[in-house]
């Protein structure tokens, strides 16, 4: 089963805490849902309705659609539900997907443009080995090796077509495989994390989610030894799902969040004081939803960031390429001087 939208679920939360505030009855609400959608959606809503129809609560509603939800959207449901706070846990939700929407925007307008020019450039260098090549067959002279990799005429467009296709295709998978958790390495995120700039940018992601699930969570009423695994799990990083087993250890073992999160040395110092001032003075969720608001952001900073480097990649690409190019036809063209003033 295909999986909601961020978008989706920004509209969906929203629409259910504002009618949950207006007091408007669960199965109405969930009714009118299946009726306004379509698709795969209508019948997820569809199946809610009828669960709830039939005197059952939203968390067996969700779960019995569990594959279309996020895990932290159906945790969320069922703590809410049990702590009577399912409007302001929706209103949260809202706020959460809302939030990344808004993140994702950022970075596809900033990386759009530096896009486009390297796919021009990928183009019009295939143009040039194609064209050049066709000259070459029409006029007679050889055809001249633009790249100097002996990618000429139709052949050389052809294995130029198949190395981008090639390129293109592994990166489309492994960015799938990363978005949808199925290659985690916690040996690479730790090389991610200590480039300049780009891990800066990460571990602030990283760190906005963790306090936001964190907060949101601990203002449910839920224990923070059954807390922590979704906290870890909500940042989406292999380095601190690692240290996930070790803080529980911790905890169980009585000490505060406090000193099991210092211990696995991932932590800035900013993060550690202001959560061992909310532990101390019993205000926690509190603590962490403000700094979720202030990692927020600077996540939407170091978003920025991010995308200004992406794009900075994108260009040296193109460079590189240009460059490439423009050495080749100088070399090119020193060798034919070579030629006329050598011996005849």
């Amino acid at each position: 089963m295909s999986r909601i939208s961020s978008a989706q679920l920004y509209g969906l939360c929203h629409r259910v805490a504002t009618s949950l505030e207006a007091g408007i009855d669960a199965r109405r609400l969930w009714n009118r849902e299946a009726d306004q959608a379509r698709g795969r959606l209508a019948d997820v809503f569809s199946s809610i309705a009828s669960t709830l129809s039939r005197g059952g609560s939203l968390t067996e509603a969700v779960q019995g659609n569990a594959p279309f939800f996020p895990p932290l959207f159906l945790q969320m449901v069922e703590l809410g539900e049990a702590a009577g706070k399912l409007p302001t846990v929706f209103r949260r939700l809202a706020q959460h997907y809302e939030n990344r929407i808004r993140m994702r925007r950022i970075f596809i307008a900033g990386i759009t443009w530096p896009a486009i020019q390297f796919f021009a450039a990928i183009l019009i260098v295939g143009f040039l080995i194609w064209i050049l090549g066709a000259i070459a067959q029409t006029k007679g002279p050889a055809a001249y090796d633009i790249l100097g990799l002996g990618l000429i005429g139709n052949t050389g467009l052809f294995i130029y077509i198949i190395f981008w296709t090639s390129m293109l295709s592994m990166s489309a998978i492994l960015f799938f495989l990363i978005r949808n958790g199925l290659f985690h390495h916690a040996s690479l995120e730790r090389a991610i994390f200590r480039i300049p700039g780009i891990g800066r940018c990460m571990e602030t992601i990283c760190l906005a989610r963790f306090c936001w699930s964190l907060g949101l969570l601990l203002e449910s009423g839920m224990d923070v030894r059954r807390v922590i695994p979704y906290a870890f799990d909500a940042t989406g990083s292999c380095v601190f799902m690692q240290c996930q087993p070790q803080v529980s250890t911790s905890l169980q073992q009585g000490d505060e969040l406090f000193v099991a999160l210092l211990s696995t040395g991932i932590f800035p110092d900013d993060f550690l004081d202001t959560l061992q001032v909310g532990e101390q003075s019993g205000r926690l969720d509190e603590s962490m939803l403000r700094l979720a608001d202030y990692y927020e952001d600077c996540a939407r900073g170091a978003l920025a960031t991010l995308t200004k480097l992406s794009g900075f990649a994108i260009w040296a690409i193109v460079a590189a390429m240009i460059i490439g190019i423009i050495v080749n036809m100088v070399a090119g063209y020193a060798n034919f001087l070579q030629q006329l003033s050598g011996p005849r």
